[in-house]
């Protein structure tokens, strides 16, 4: 039987990394507690610059526990629209400090034209951030100091189904506050924009 054998087609996605039109934003490993959506300070974002020419098409999700006892809950994409392309005062985003992507077709010199961010450094206007989507991943009470060793997938992977076009933004966000620590990737799909 040909590959692949589960007869879902990699080729688009295997052309368009080859392309470099294919990005991931790590979290950091020591990893960060998500806020709840509508919190002025996020920790995960994605923003596509005013005037980029590109979607951006959010392909997968995925996170990793790190430490801290968690509350019930589950995780959610906030989104901003009407944005510029830069930080300015008095806009929707006052602060947001870029961490490089990393190009998912090494060795090419692909850079992003997207801005992903983590960590403290992504600040909104309070409460300007709205729902766009429940991604159905769920957050138990669970503690760190636990002697059993569950073992759980906490990822999410998209149909082509959520954009984010040129002036907005997503982050990634709880339903409530949220108290572990998650450390993780969100890998995205730069396709230009046809007139």
């Amino acid at each position: 039987m040909p590959y692949p054998a589960a007869g879902y087609d990699l080729l688009p996605l295997y052309n368009l990394a080859r392309q470099g039109k294919i990005f991931t934003g790590n979290i950091a490993a020591g990893g960060v507690v998500l806020p709840i959506y509508s919190n002025n300070t996020q920790q995960v974002g994605l923003w596509n610059p005013a005037g980029s020419n590109v979607d951006l098409v959010l392909l997968r999700i995925g996170l990793t526990y790190v430490d801290t006892t968690g509350a019930a809950g589950g995780f959610v994409l906030g989104q901003l629209t009407g944005l510029g392309a830069a930080v300015a005062t008095g806009t929707s985003i006052t602060a947001f400090t870029e961490t490089a992507a990393v190009s998912d077709y090494p060795g090419g010199g692909f850079t992003s034209v997207a801005k992903f961010g983590q960590g403290a450094t992504l600040t909104v206007v309070g409460g300007s951030v709205t729902i766009k989507r429940q991604l159905g991943l769920n957050q138990t009470v669970l503690t760190a100091a636990t002697t059993s060793s569950p073992q759980w997938k906490s990822d999410f992977e998209f149909g082509g189904d959520v954009v984010v076009t040129p002036g907005s933004a997503v982050f990634l966000a709880g339903n409530i506050a949220t108290l572990a620590k998650f450390t993780g990737s969100l890998v995205w799909a730069e396709i230009s924009r046809v007139a």
